[in-house]
């Protein structure tokens, strides 16, 4: 699919979709979760890399990290280690503004809503928990 497709709103959606799914696959054992946060890696740096090269792609993308990062348990964690561990690759995707919203939000722990999500819809932060 994605020698093909360069859709922006597409490649977002796939972004999006894989990522929630990784939030979403509960019982997996440890080395089943290690796995799959190997391929997870690889398949947000493969479809970051497309959407990236496109118009507005870069902002696209580091906007879409930062939401992501922001609304999915987890996920800053694991991107802020895929960009520790290679940062020259990860740079050339995130953004300051992106790294600094997955910086923070791993630091906290937590996740916030994203703007304008009324509050009966807000999920805690992990720790009101």
């Amino acid at each position: 699919m994605l020698r093909e497709e360069t859709h922006p709103d597409v490649l977002e959606a796939l972004l999006v979709a894989l990522v929630v799914r990784h939030d979403t696959r509960p019982g997996a054992a440890p080395e089943e979760r290690d796995g799959h946060a190997a391929r997870l890696r690889s398949a947000v740096l493969r479809v970051g890399t497309v959407l990236a090269r496109g118009p507005e792609g870069g902002r696209r993308l580091d906007r879409r990290l930062a939401e992501l990062a922001r609304t999915v348990p987890g996920f800053a964690a694991y991107a802020l280690a895929w960009y520790d561990e290679d940062p020259g690759v990860w740079r050339a995707l995130v953004g300051s503004g992106g790294l600094r919203t997955i910086e923070d939000v791993a630091a906290s722990g937590g996740r916030t809503a994203p703007a304008g999500t009324p509050d009966a819809e807000r999920v805690p932060s992990a720790w009101h928990s």
